[in-house]
């Protein structure tokens, strides 16, 4: 089984890794409301407290994101250095933010450049871009991927997320069941 350490905010927090990622153990450290820099101001507690999972995921800026702060990722060129050296041999996933209904594509388009960005410049690291199957897979009236705050998951929505997850552990981990 692969352990999993999920960062971020609400979106992590809330959701049921257990029933939409099985095969994988999910260290579940989401914080509802939580901004970019509030992770990066926890991340050695967070390392501290998980100090050897096989993974380490990251979802974190749709709070900043939604506050109209669009440079958050420069935070994450600090913080996935950190997260390097605690977990030399771990991948690193950082997801893009989804294509939320009450966000501007162009503000969104900008900070997952820069999210890629960030996650290229670290070794292992991985992008995970959730806005193509976002816009392939949730039909706004027939299988919509958000709750009505246009914000939040629905079930969908963390269906197509986990199906994304489980692509990258298989391929990272190829040997071991990942869901």
């Amino acid at each position: 089984m692969i352990t999993l350490l999920m960062l971020g905010d609400s979106l992590v927090e809330w959701g049921d890794w257990q029933r939409f990622l099985p095969g994988v153990a999910v260290v579940n450290r989401g914080l509802a409301g939580e901004m970019t820099g509030e992770l990066a101001a926890r991340l050695h507690d967070e390392m501290a407290a998980c100090p050897d999972p096989d993974a380490v995921l990251v979802q974190s800026g749709t709070n900043n994101l939604l506050f109209g702060d669009l440079y958050f990722p420069y935070i994450f060129e600090t913080m996935l250095p950190r997260l390097r050296h605690s977990y030399p041999h771990q991948p690193i996933l950082v997801c893009s933010l989804t294509p939320m209904p009450i966000v501007p594509a162009a503000d969104l388009a900008q900070v997952n450049q820069g999210l890629a960005r960030a996650t290229a410049a670290v070794a292992n690291g991985h992008f995970l871009d959730l806005v193509g199957p976002f816009t392939e897979r949730c039909l706004p009236i027939t299988l919509p991927g958000f709750l009505d705050d246009q914000v939040h998951l629905s079930s969908r929505g963390y269906q197509v997320w986990a199906d994304e997850i489980s692509r990258a552990l298989a391929r990272l981990f190829p040997d071991r069941t990942a869901g």
